[in-house]
């Protein structure tokens, strides 16, 4: 008789069991089905993959400046495509313990895990037409956007303008460094005197529309005494000071008396100018890892006096703690100071440059997509 009350009380037990297993996995898919996973999941995450895939592209970016500086090949890759997904598994258990003496005890158990597996496609940006977009000068009609965008007339003019009516600014750095020191004197100078005049609203860019394209017109105010600037200004570029206008085209050539030309470097030529400022560490330098620019005693010139005012980037044995974009390359770390304002600013309109340059078609190019995290 107490082997047959132990079995009844051990059915009811197991059916107890059951019914409770039930109402708690009811319970939790209940729970699951009104619970918005999915935005809480997006709040976190976009935020995330967007700072990430910014200064990946900072990252890059600065890679390639100093490739670019020990003679080797600049690379270009595009993040085409982001996926993510969220899987979310609740799994439910439960025990219990059955006495001789007819007690029982009850254990439930509950989790919920959480996976998210995202997926990034790289495309290599190669190719005749992305190549010839990167080789080609940059048009006028980019500098006067860029100008009139916000950007420094200075910085724009410096960094993507090889000569100015003659006045060179480092025309031989728009590829491999060069075994020579420029002189870019009076090239700043000129420049600094148009932001001058700029500043004080003593000119503006006009542009009209023809039918071979845009024309772009560069007027001074009719000061009531001529301003000492313009007429530094006018005697750098061998202007005719009686004249308030000046047009503004791509060209070479020594008539510059009613134009102002400008010959402008590609974005390759923009990434060689700009790698000149690259630090390197010593001991490659020793090695003849890179090349040394000489000054007229023979001595090795600072590129600093150059790039110093657009771009400054530093080495270091160890990884940087203060960084705005940091690389680690031939058992170096280079970096941009974080503190640094001028550099950061330049590689924001040098990313800015790229998009507008870089109109290669990617269509046929090899697709490479990969997990993230393995």
């Amino acid at each position: 008789m107490q082997k047959m009350t132990i079995c009844y009380r051990a059915k009811k037990a197991i059916s107890s069991i059951k019914k409770k297993s039930i109402f708690l996995l009811f319970a939790t898919s209940q729970i699951l089905a009104c619970t918005q996973l999915g935005p809480k999941f997006i709040e976190g995450s976009r935020t995330e993959y967007n700072i990430a895939m910014s200064y990946t592209e900072t990252e890059q970016m600065l890679l390639n400046l100093v490739r670019l500086r020990y003679g080797d090949s600049p690379y270009f890759l595009e993040a085409t495509a982001l996926n993510t997904q969220f899987l979310l598994a609740p799994t439910v258990a439960a025990s219990s313990v059955l006495d001789f003496n007819g007690n029982n005890s009850y254990g439930f158990s509950g989790k919920l895990a959480y996976e998210e597996k995202p997926t990034v496609t790289y495309t290599p940006l190669k190719g005749q037409d992305f190549v010839r977009q990167m080789l080609s000068r940059i048009s006028l009609e980019t500098i006067v956007l860029l100008d009139s965008s916000g950007w420094s007339t200075a910085r724009v003019l410096n960094l993507c303008v090889e000569s100015m009516n003659g006045l060179d600014n480092a025309s031989k750095a728009s590829g491999p460094t060069p075994m020579l020191a420029p002189d870019i004197s009076k090239f700043r100078r000129s420049v600094h005197l148009l932001n001058i005049l700029q500043d004080a609203g003593q000119w503006r860019l006009r542009s009209t529309s023809e039918n071979r394209g845009y024309r772009h017109i560069m007027r001074f105010k009719s000061p009531s005494e001529k301003n000492e600037n313009f007429i530094k200004l006018a005697s750098l570029l061998n202007l005719n000071s009686d004249s308030l206008e000046y047009e503004v085209l791509l060209s070479s050539g020594d008539d510059n008396q009613g134009r102002i030309r400008l010959e402008t470097r590609s974005f390759m030529g923009v990434m060689y100018f700009l790698s000149q400022s690259v630090e390197i560490p010593p001991s490659d330098i020793e090695l003849g890892k890179v090349r040394v620019t000489l000054d007229d005693s023979g001595n090795a010139f600072s590129w600093s006096n150059v790039t110093g005012d657009l771009m400054s980037i530093k080495s270091t044995s160890f990884r940087p703690t203060k960084a705005a974009a940091a690389v680690e390359y031939r058992g170096s770390w280079f970096y941009v100071d974080d503190s640094d304002l001028q550099s950061k600013s330049t590689l924001q309109l040098l990313g800015q440059l790229f998009a507008l340059q870089s109109k290669g078609d990617i269509n046929n190019a090899p697709i490479l997509t990969l997990p993230i995290g393995g």
